[in-house]
């Protein structure tokens, strides 16, 4: 076989692997503007949950899929829809609590559809201790909106925290 047809051969071989992945990539996954205005959406929203104005909840669609990652039997789980979420997890960590878990910004983060948010959260429970803990959530957007999240914290604090008798906290 000539050299000439050989290298014809590769390239066609090499052309046919390469093109789909590059077909298969999200349309707006290297838009630095999609990029650019997801971070600012997510990084205000946050700003605004710092300052005491704004509700993080609220970026959230309405059939949000939320993960909490890990192994923790009470809390490690896929929450199908803002109102599973609210109601299994931010209700109950709510009812334990004496002030609303405040965050502090760390870092905001994007690529394409998913921004990458790092903070730590602190408030007083209803018992009087205060609760702390450190956080990692990924954020898909799609116009503006979170379709889809990925939550990284300590699993066993936030699962100590809920397994309290919201109760006998207030009590004491």
């Amino acid at each position: 076989m000539p050299l000439k047809n050989f290298r014809l051969i590769a390239l066609s071989l090499g052309l046919a692997v390469c093109l789909p992945a590059l077909t298969n990539r999200p349309a707006n996954a290297a838009d630095p503007l999609v990029e650019e205005t997801n971070r600012q959406v997510v990084g205000d929203a946050f700003e605004g949950w710092e300052a005491g104005t704004f509700n993080v909840f609220d970026l959230l669609d309405a059939d949000v899929v939320w993960t909490i990652t890990g192994f923790d039997p009470v809390v490690s789980s896929t929450y199908r829809g803002k109102e599973d979420l609210l109601s299994r997890t931010v209700a109950p960590f709510n009812a334990r609590m004496s002030e609303g878990l405040s965050p502090t910004l760390h870092a905001v983060w994007a690529d394409g559809d998913d921004v990458l948010v790092r903070f730590d959260g602190q408030g007083r429970t209803a018992a009087g201790d205060i609760y702390r803990n450190h956080y990692l959530w990924i954020f898909t957007m799609e116009e503006g909106v979170v379709t889809e999240v990925t939550a990284f914290l300590d699993t066993a604090a936030f699962a100590a925290l809920l397994s309290r008798d919201p109760r006998m906290d207030a009590i004491e």
